[in-house]
């Protein structure tokens, strides 16, 4: 599942404009990590060294961004 929202501030957010729902947070950060790309980091949410930290609710999320700026969510209900 995919979740998208219309923002103005596109590119310049600090928030997360895009989250995609995932079975397996795991291999996509290290996938992405691999690839090159950076998690974004947020102090007090209790990411571990890899950038994946527990999620509101249950289960966990990791945050990536994007070349323009953007900060994507992954998100996992494990």
């Amino acid at each position: 599942m995919l979740n998208v929202f219309e923002t103005p501030n596109a590119g310049s957010t600090r928030a997360t404009v895009a989250t995609w729902y995932v079975d397996d947070i795991d291999a996509i950060v290290d996938e992405l990590t691999a690839a090159g790309a950076e998690l974004v980091r947020y102090d007090g949410a209790g990411q571990d060294d890899r950038g994946i930290g527990p999620r509101a609710g249950g289960g966990r999320i990791a945050w990536v961004g994007d070349p323009d700026g953007n900060i994507l969510a992954l998100e996992t209900d494990t």
